[in-house]
């Protein structure tokens, strides 16, 4: 995943964020039009980068991810 799309998926992340006050990996994929494995690489990835605030629910078959909305790295990140 480059930079440009990186960019592109949290510029798409924020404003889902705006409307629902959250995010999933379904709210991404169909916003962003990527499959469903993409968006969960990038919702590990800003998490990782600490480019977004996400939370982390345990399922009993494995987990899901929910972005609260994206951190003051992030938001420096759609301005560069």
């Amino acid at each position: 995943m480059d930079q440009i799309e990186i960019k592109r998926l949290l510029k798409i992340t924020q404003e889902i964020c705006e409307k629902k006050k959250e995010a999933d990996a379904t709210d991404l994929y169909k916003a962003a039009g990527i499959t469903a494995a993409e968006a969960n690489t990038f919702i590990l990835k800003a998490e990782e980068e600490n480019l977004a605030d996400v939370i982390e629910i345990d399922m009993c078959c494995g987990a899901d991810y929910i972005i609260k909305g994206l951190t003051e790295k992030g938001l420096a990140k759609i301005q560069e």
